[in-house]
This record gives C-alpha cells, sequence and structure tokens, in this order.
C-alpha cells in the first residue's frame, strides 16, 4: 500500500511540471524547433538519396536500353513464308489478326517456304491490327513455319488509332523484312 502511494505521488509530480512547463509561449518554440528538425532530417534523407544515387534514367533517343531476348514488342509476319494456315488468327484471343487467302489453283506449281513447307494457299491479305494486340504470344506458338514472331522493334507510334493495321502482304512492309529478321537473329 506504501508503495502505491509513493507511485501516484510520483506520477502527480511529473504531470505538475509538465503543466508548468508547457506554457504557450514555451510550446510555441518547441512546437517551430520540432518542424525545423524534422524538415531538416527529411531534407537531409532526400538530399542524401539525389547526390549519391545514379540516375535511372536514359537519354533516350542517343542511349537506348538492352531489351531481353524474349520481349514480346510489335508483331511480324514474314508473308514470304507464310502459307496461310489461319492456325495464329484462331488462337488471337482478341481477333487482331485478319487473313484472306484462297487456294491455289491445281494447275499451278506449289511454291515451297525457307524450311520446304509446301504454300498450298495463296495469301492475299495478313493484315495484324497492333491497337488491339495483347501481345500474349499464342499467335507465335502455333505458327507451324514460325513465320510469325515477335521482333524487337518497339517504336511504332502512329498518331491515328487507324495506322495501327500493318498489312504484311504490302511491298513497303515485306520491305521491313532484312531489318526485322537481322534483329531477331542477334
Amino acid at each position: 500500500m506504501k508503495t502505491s502511494l509513493i507511485q501516484e505521488s510520483s506520477t502527480s509530480d511529473v504531470s505538475r511540471k509538465d503543466k508548468e512547463e508547457t506554457s504557450p509561449f514555451v510550446q510555441y518554440f518547441r512546437n517551430i524547433f520540432n518542424a525545423v528538425s524534422s524538415t531538416i532530417k527529411g531534407m537531409s534523407i532526400t538530399l542524401n538519396y539525389v547526390l549519391t544515387r545514379k540516375p535511372t534514367s536514359i537519354e533516350y533517343p542517343e542511349v537506348r536500353e538492352v531489351l531481353p531476348a524474349n520481349a514480346r514488342m510489335r508483331l511480324y509476319n514474314d508473308a514470304l513464308n507464310c502459307i496461310a494456315c489461319n492456325q495464329c488468327a484462331m488462337a488471337c484471343p482478341v481477333d487482331c489478326i485478319y487473313i484472306t487467302s484462297y487456294p491455289r489453283p491445281k494447275d499451278l506449281e506449289v511454291p515451297k517456304t525457307e524450311d520446304g513447307t509446301p504454300k498450298r494457299q495463296v495469301l492475299v491479305q495478313y493484315t495484324i491490327d497492333t491497337s488491339l494486340c495483347c501481345y500474349c504470344g499464342l499467335c507465335t506458338t502455333v505458327c507451324p513455319t514460325e513465320c510469325i514472331t515477335h521482333s524487337h522493334d518497339y517504336e511504332f507510334a502512329q498518331y491515328t488509332v487507324g495506322q495501327f493495321k500493318y498489312d504484311y502482304t504490302d511491298e513497303d512492309i515485306i520491305a521491313w523484312r532484312d531489318r526485322i529478321l537481322g534483329q531477331k537473329n542477334k
């Protein structure tokens, strides 16, 4: 019982001292001191971070980041080796691949792709709408001739959505073949 009385009296003395010291005038300057000291502490952490860390950004057009080998960028279809089997269009979950073909007439010779697969269909149109594409890679896994691939070409910004449709039977896009396939083989 005696100890509890001593404890109560000691806590009441502490609370009286706090009340005496915490006059509005003293509290005002204590608040200013706490604000300035916490600001200085925070700014020292920020300056330490800014001055000791190397920059994480790059100067993009001049310096290019090295992409991983399995990066999925723009799709490219090598129309010269496409057999128009429609497997890529069937596997596409967002239906962004449009293929138009017709059976090769019986009297014409059947050409072969680079790997020796006969081209029994005549490919008229092979269009990929890259504004719809989710770059999942399902179309590249089902292609029997491996003519549709993800390239390392990621600079294909356009001004309108309609310009994101690429017809890979077009002569201008077939001209990309050496550049795109050359990047793929690196």
